[in-house]
């Protein structure tokens, strides 16, 4: 049985926040029929393999051994259900009842945050309390500079249902109109819970990681190194699906979008740590992909009007999402015009990354680049006979190919990237901005010309920003 659903069928079905199938000016040409039948076909074959590969178990083999044994299930079992699989199949039922257990301990971020995508995907009302209850424990585990480190921090069952009320209750004073330090003030917040992030006057802090600390049992314990950017993202995606169930993220997400508004290089990318604690090799070999984090993280502040210090006036160009884009723009390749010739393998994450920043924000192309042909060649060209796709390791930078995160893995980024996964559909309608005004500062940046002062076709403002 076939699990794939062509593009066109699901850009005629989602039309507002995918690919338009009809070319308009600067608009790619769909896919051809014999393009997209190479396309179905790699998606049957990575299905295949990750259906055929499930242990007996219902988790996977790991290329991480000892750790993330939750995020390495639930990520395939995600791109499953992403990649047309049942819910009710048995593959995805033995990795829903493997993770429900595993679920209920877990503080890594990764674990986190791909277990809340994969219970929201599967949409089964008696995980809402597990939903919940991870959620907290990213909310707990934020840091003060607004990102995330590998581990969050053990919320207690009595804390729990303490931190999910107060947290609803600040977002309620947000939503209110009132500003961040007037509703702290509201707020009666007790120790260790008005230690967390989401409880701080954001005006104190300097901006600098010290190494964080478990404040919710009072050990003292500091939690693995400093936040990354990559950890961030898998914060940020889980908290986004798990408002759907009754967690209010609005404090949290205010101060991550604080922390990307402040760390963007001049030159509009973003890198590994975040710049606050210093750079290293690994900063520059991932920084195509945290790229699209900032842009993600941005979204969510000009979608969600998060009043943080670097949104600008209404009616004024926001230049920070304008020069992430032209970063992004630079570092995408453009199609060759066939699925059989060699092709250097791209970083599978790095795909994924890009296919999301583009659904987030409803862009057929960057620009000029027909970004979803380029990484869609790339795939079908690189996969394997048995349905893989393979990899190199980071340290091994002589060699032109992808990231080696374990065949599990990589295919379930390349199914992600296959099938336009798109978990943030309900805030691409709120998005401030049109393609054609995106594409329109793309174009400008390229030409060493400077951004307009205002959007496209957009008058000026009365409006003043808010505090």
């Amino acid at each position: 049985m076939s699990y794939s659903i062509s593009l066109r069928a699901v850009s005629a079905c989602i039309a507002t926040v995918a690919i338009c199938v009809t070319p308009t000016l600067g608009d790619p040409k769909p896919l051809s029929k014999e393009e997209q039948a190479k396309v179905d076909a790699a998606i049957d074959k990575g299905v295949a393999f990750l259906k055929k590969a499930q242990t007996k178990n219902g988790d996977w083999p790991r290329r991480y051994q000892g750790t993330y044994l939750v995020g390495q299930c639930a990520l395939p079992a995600y791109a499953l259900l992403e990649s047309g699989v049942p819910t009710d199949d048995p593959v995805i039922q033995k990795a829903a009842e493997y993770l429900r257990e595993k679920c209920k301990k877990t503080c890594y971020t990764y674990d986190l945050g791909l277990a809340i995508l994969f219970f929201d995907r599967l949409g089964d009302p008696k995980d809402k309390s597990l939903i919940q209850s991870m959620a907290l424990r990213l909310i707990a585990g934020q840091s003060y500079t607004g990102g995330w480190s590998y581990r969050c921090l053990p919320v207690s069952e009595k804390h729990e249902e303490t931190l999910l009320k107060t947290i609803a209750e600040l977002n309620k004073y947000l939503d209110s109109g009132k500003t961040y330090p007037e509703a702290l003030r509201e707020l009666s917040v007790a120790n260790p819970i008005g230690l967390l992030a989401s409880f701080q006057d954001p005006r104190r802090f300097d901006w600098v990681e010290k190494g964080d600390v478990d404040t919710l049992s009072g050990a003292g314990t500091p939690l693995i190194g400093g936040t990354d950017n990559s950890n961030t993202q898998f914060a940020i995606l889980g908290l986004w699906a798990a408002q759907r169930h009754g967690v209010p993220v609005k404090a949290t997400f205010r101060l991550t979008v604080d922390r990307f508004e402040r760390s963007q290089v001049p030159d509009g990318r973003w890198i590994y740590r975040g710049g606050f604690r210093g750079s290293s090799a690994v900063d520059l070999i991932a920084y195509k992909s945290m790229t699209c984090v900032g842009l993600l993280a941005l979204a969510i502040g000009r979608g969600a009007k998060l009043p943080t210090p670097g949104l600008p006036p209404s009616d004024r160009i926001d230049s920070q999402v304008y020069k992430g884009m032209f970063a992004l723009y630079q570092q995408i390749g453009v199609p060759t015009g066939s699925m059989t010739k060699r092709i250097v393998h791209q970083d599978v994450y790095y795909l994924w990354s890009v296919e999301r920043v583009a659904m987030l924000y409803k862009l057929s192309a960057f620009g000029d680049k027909d970004w979803y042909r380029w990484g869609a060649e790339i795939l079908v060209k690189n996969q394997t006979k048995d349905g893989t796709w393979p990899g190199a390791s980071w340290n091994r930078a002589e060699v032109p190919v992808s990231p080696n995160y374990g065949a599990i893995l990589n295919a379930s980024f390349a199914l992600l990237f296959l099938k336009l996964s798109h978990p943030m559909k309900d805030l691409t309608t709120k998005l401030p901005f049109t393609k054609e005004e995106l594409s329109e500062g793309i174009a400008r940046l390229k030409r060493g010309q400077q951004l307009p002062e205002r959007p496209i076709n957009s008058p000026p403002s009365s409006k003043k920003q808010s505090p």
